[in-house]
């Protein structure tokens, strides 16, 4: 369990890291120079880019709050739909997950992929036979 709580407060600062150099970013691209409607128009573009960005890490971030908070109490490692256990390849790959993989799938069959892990998330149907 140390190794993952670890490997949590390793993503944790790195995520911390990379919002705050988001967020440099975005303030520094605002220019109050005088530029043509293609200038503009691309500054705004990047500046959301770095609010999206930030906006997904902190997603992340909460996710990886709430995974060290079940370690404290002592519930990380189980699914948060059907209370059986994860297997150590899922939460090793994905330390942070809530669900094992099949509430996930189930979750991904009615719900679809719309949140930020599920786009980063690997397939862990190979890992069925830890569960």
């Amino acid at each position: 369990m140390n190794d993952i709580k670890a490997k949590l407060l390793q993503m944790r600062k790195e995520i911390n890291d990379d919002i705050e150099e988001d967020r440099i970013k975005s303030n520094s691209a605002i220019t109050n120079e005088i530029g043509d409607e293609v200038d503009h128009a691309s500054e705004e573009r990047d500046r959301e880019l770095y609010q999206l960005l930030g906006d997904r890490e902190r997603k992340k971030l909460e996710q990886i709050e709430h995974a060290l908070e079940r370690i404290e109490d002592e519930t990380y490692g189980i699914c948060e739909e059907c209370d059986s256990k994860i297997s150590k390849k899922r939460l090793m790959a994905l330390p942070f997950t809530m669900l094992c993989v099949d509430c996930k799938s189930e979750e991904e069959r009615t719900k679809g992929k719309d949140g930020y892990v599920d786009l980063q998330e690997p397939n862990f149907s190979s890992f069925k036979e830890d569960i």
